[in-house]
């Protein structure tokens, strides 16, 4: 079998009993447009437009689904990259509102990347992209990163090896080897980093609040993909909902991925 796994957005988790707060948050801090709300068979959902286009999606936690509970949260060693176009301004406005913010990282290709620590703890990653300087002044984040998603593993050759094998994810032809990383993607798109993390570093199991999803369009394609990872001895969950199904897995070094399907 050949996986065929298409980045599509996300899910940023929130306590279901913070749930309208968590929506006023984001408006206001993030400057995004609020589309809707809808409570749905696996819980709330809020679903904003970004700025520069798209769309991403407010989630309740769920005790009943294993797919959405808020046990064992823990953000891990994988990244949900936004895209802001002024990071020092963001740090700045964040900041005098009090929403804690990381020393910004270079990464290999010279952007730079901050976390932040959003409403109930979540952790999102801020990715500077001066292009859109000046084009959404109300908005500090303005849509996906150019390299939404960034993983750290413990060993850069055998998770790029398993990337390939179970996502379908290509190393690029530029080595960004000596900078302790690797860039994955597609052949269309080049958009996960994999980063070496230190030796000393322990590996956690991820359950992040920040969680990106890979589609899967077809149904009976995102079924069978969820058997053959079970089968290839990958952890993975079994899928939830109806017209909307999801699941996650977990690569060898924890890090959570997320699969959905909708019609």
């Amino acid at each position: 079998m050949e996986p065929n796994f298409i980045f599509d957005g996300g899910f940023i988790m929130v306590p279901t009993d913070r749930f309208e707060e968590g929506v006023e948050w984001y408006k206001k801090h993030m400057g995004w447009e609020l589309i809707d709300t809808a409570r749905t068979p696996v819980g709330m959902k809020a679903f904003f437009r970004l700025p520069a286009g798209g769309q991403v999606n407010l989630k309740s936690f769920e005790l009943q689904h294993e797919h959405f509970t808020p046990d064992d949260y823990e953000e891990g060693n994988v990244r949900f990259c936004f895209r802001t176009a002024n990071l020092e301004q963001a740090i700045a406005y964040f900041q005098a509102e009090g929403i804690a913010c990381s020393e910004p990282v270079e990464m290999p290709d010279g952007g730079k990347n901050v976390d932040i620590t959003a409403f109930a703890g979540v952790r999102l990653t801020l990715s500077e992209d001066r292009e859109f300087e000046g084009k959404h002044p109300d908005s500090r984040v303005i849509g996906y990163a150019p390299r939404p998603l960034w993983i750290g593993v413990k060993d850069l050759e055998a998770a790029a090896e398993w990337y390939s094998r179970m996502v379908g994810l290509q190393r690029v032809d530029t080595s960004y080897d000596e900078q302790g990383f690797v860039l994955l993607g597609d052949g269309e798109w080049d958009f996960v980093w994999l980063q070496q993390l230190p030796k000393e570093q322990p590996v956690v199991k991820a359950n992040p609040g920040a969680r990106l999803y890979f589609l899967i369009p077809e149904r009976q394609a995102f079924l069978d993909t969820n058997q053959w990872l079970a089968q290839q001895g990958v952890e993975v969950c079994q899928p939830v909902g109806g017209r909307w199904m999801g699941y996650h897995l977990h690569d060898p070094d924890g890090n959570r991925l997320n699969v959905w399907s909708y019609y």
